[in-house]
């Protein structure tokens, strides 16, 4: 059963107003979590739509199968262990075609921060794992950081976390590893503290460490190549009139959204030397012209909502 603390689906009212779920209508959430706004969409879509709900979080499908079993939605409930990365190929195993919508929310869920003890946050001491799927046999946090090179891993730091301190946090990495493992999140803190300046640790505002973990967690998980990955896939999956939508909580995130609904939305004749889309316009039109943002409300409610962007774009043309 679900702990006592609950994932807060983020803006959820609007998911709600743009996909515009109607009785019988199916749709995929591409990263179903606690199942909050999968739930809701269910809700709307009784008697008889479905909807597939994807997660590469064992433990979290396994929450939520137990959830979604005492809510009583039953078959129209299909929850998968997986990578959005594979819509077509799970909606198909499912013989899941006929797809008004789909939905990715690509924050984590208040469980995998709080109680999840992998690493993902470094308010508690954890071990550095902060992989989303544990079932595969992948290298963990502690292992990029313990055999990585000094170059690599000031690269990762800076492209995935954007941190301008980059290469001091990655030299001090080496520095603290060549005397002892570093495996828990508290000495992973302890060693960035070191790196960046007073001034910087002591500013208000996000966390001094904040972008080291993010980075590391994005090159764990390959999520960049996932979230474009998914995009796609989803823009394919969805019937003509049905719509995609995607909320974001960093900058690199939200750009691969905002430029892939861009370039779906741009007329193209070819594509690898075959023809991919002959209408006039594109495959998709872009709904939400500047991205959607929590209300200030929402935001006082539940704090971690302040940094979401929500874009949607709907299927126009195969």
């Amino acid at each position: 059963m679900f702990n006592k603390i609950m994932h807060i689906p983020v803006l959820l009212n609007e998911i709600l107003r743009y996909l515009d779920p109607k009785p019988g209508d199916n749709f995929i959430d591409c990263t179903v979590g606690e199942g909050g706004h999968a739930l809701a969409i269910l809700k709307m879509t009784a008697p008889n739509g479905k909807l597939i709900g994807i997660d590469r979080d064992a433990d979290m499908v396994e929450r939520l199968r137990a959830r979604a079993k005492d809510m009583g939605v039953g078959e129209r409930f299909i929850i998968h262990h997986g990578n959005f990365a594979d819509i077509r190929k799970i909606s198909e195993g499912y013989d899941f075609y006929k797809v008004n919508g789909a939905l990715f929310d690509f924050g984590m869920s208040s469980w995998q921060i709080d109680e999840s003890g992998m690493g993902f946050s470094f308010q508690n001491i954890e071990p550095l794992d902060m992989r989303y799927d544990r079932t595969k046999n992948t290298p963990t946090a502690a292992n990029i950081i313990n055999s990585w090179p000094e170059a690599s891993l000031a690269r990762i730091i800076y492209e995935f976390g954007e941190e301008r301190y980059s290469r001091r946090i990655a030299k001090e990495i080496v520095m603290a590893r060549k005397k002892e493992h570093i495996t828990t999140t508290d000495e992973l803190v302890r060693i960035i503290f070191r790196a960046v300046p007073r001034v910087r640790a002591g500013k208000p505002g996000i966390h001094f460490a904040t972008r080291t973990f993010q980075a590391f967690r994005i090159a764990i998980n390959m999520e960049l190549e996932n979230v474009e990955a998914g995009l796609e896939e989803a823009i394919y999956r969805v019937e003509i009139g049905g719509k995609v939508a995607a909320i974001s909580f960093h900058s690199l995130e939200d750009r691969i959204v905002k430029n892939t609904f861009k370039k779906y939305s741009r007329p193209r004749e070819l594509e690898g030397g075959v023809y991919f889309n002959r209408a006039e316009g594109g495959v998709v039109k872009i709904i939400t012209k500047k991205p959607v943002k929590p209300a200030a409300e929402e935001i006082f409610e539940n704090p971690r909502a302040r940094s979401a962007k929500l874009r949607v774009s709907e299927k126009v043309s195969a």
